[in-house]
């Protein structure tokens, strides 16, 4: 009697035993993720928020100003405090650059200082002046995001996702084939929004090279609400902690992801209306009536600028000589962080910023 049942069991046993689904194994491929803050101005990354603009009620209402205060401005570390991720984990165990009071100097090459032409120079590593406007025209360079797209190891592993619609003509997702996101057409869709869709490619879709565009920061900047600016900023920063987080509890992305933060361009650096603003003199003598309220000699410190990066892809948080870091070192920055040889996508790019170099 007990025989054949236990001849069943063994059975079963080898049945299910077979039927089992077996765990992958980790992709152990170097990884990317991309994040840039539209406009952030690098005096609020590192001195946290400006107390005239605070106190300056045209940009700060006077209901907020004590709660703005006393979450950012109160403290020891304003920096610290409006954006704690960047500075406590990325900036000690990573880099964090562009502090221009500590002689930590970066900035634009190309002559613009505004969107396109910054993100252009981020994603090809090289200016192109005669991008001069934010027209929704179709990107005549390639990205590093579209040289990728066409690798064979990188195919259908390339995504975008952000707030500004004018990304999918940057990316030139038509040529390119590279899936840009932008959330809903005809709507600005807001940060929160570009947050959950980053979150989602990287738990559903898991690509290899991953580009999240906020955009908050440069809207309501623009829009002189001082204080909606730095609440932006602030949870730019707590998502960026997300998405890191979200790195490091996935094997196939912890310990071999590098991420990357930048912003497209600065903006004024006076305590005035200027803040809200930017565009270089060569773009304000193209265009005379820009700002014509303002100067007609450009937005001083428009074209400063600040990155921060974490991950293995980080080979030296020190840069000697005090040399002046360019936007047009990111995409050899970034390709080398994945493992390959820059000059291979464009030997006339930019080379990788000294942090990243090998």
């Amino acid at each position: 009697m007990h025989r054949p049942i236990a001849g069943l069991f063994a059975v079963l046993s080898a049945v299910f035993m077979v039927a089992a689904p077996v765990r992958a194994a980790p992709d152990t491929a170097p990884r990317l993720v991309l994040i840039t803050l539209d406009g952030m101005r690098w005096q609020d990354v590192f001195r946290g928020p400006d107390p005239i603009l605070l106190e300056n009620s045209h940009y700060t209402p006077e209901d907020l100003k004590e709660d703005v205060k006393a979450a950012w401005f109160d403290v020891p570390d304003r920096g610290s405090a409006l954006m704690p991720f960047l500075h406590e984990v990325m900036g000690k165990q990573g880099v964090l650059w562009g502090d221009l009071d500590h002689g930590k100097c970066m900035r634009v090459a190309n002559d613009m200082w505004f969107s396109y032409p910054g993100y252009n120079e981020i994603l090809t590593g090289r200016p192109d002046n005669s991008i001069t406007s934010n027209d929704k025209n179709y990107n005549k360079n390639v990205t590093f995001f579209e040289w990728l797209q066409r690798r064979p190891d990188f195919a259908g592993k390339v995504e975008v996702v952000g707030t500004w619609d004018v990304f999918p003509y940057i990316f030139n997702d038509k040529r390119s084939g590279v899936p840009v996101n932008t959330g809903f057409q005809g709507r600005y869709p807001t940060d929160t929004l570009t947050a959950r869709l980053g979150l989602a490619a990287l738990r559903q879709d898991k690509p290899r090279a991953l580009f999240i565009g906020f955009g908050d920061t440069d809207e309501l900047a623009h829009a002189g609400e001082y204080d909606q600016y730095l609440a932006a900023a602030n949870r730019a920063d707590d998502f960026i902690r997300q998405v890191w987080e979200l790195i490091q509890s996935d094997p196939d992305y912890r310990g071999r992801t590098t991420l990357i933060v930048t912003t497209d361009h600065g903006r004024g650096n006076r305590s005035d209306e200027t803040w809200r603003e930017h565009s270089s003199q060569t773009y304000l003598q193209m265009y005379p009536d820009y700002l014509s309220n303002y100067t007609k000699t450009g937005i001083e410190g428009s074209g400063e600028i600040w990155f921060a990066a974490i991950g293995p892809g980080v080979v030296s948080p020190t840069v000697v000589g005090g040399q002046c870091l360019l936007q047009s070192g990111i995409a050899a920055s970034a390709l080398t962080a994945l493992g390959l040889d820059w000059r291979q996508f464009d030997k006339m790019a930019g080379a990788p910023l000294p942090q990243f170099a090998r």
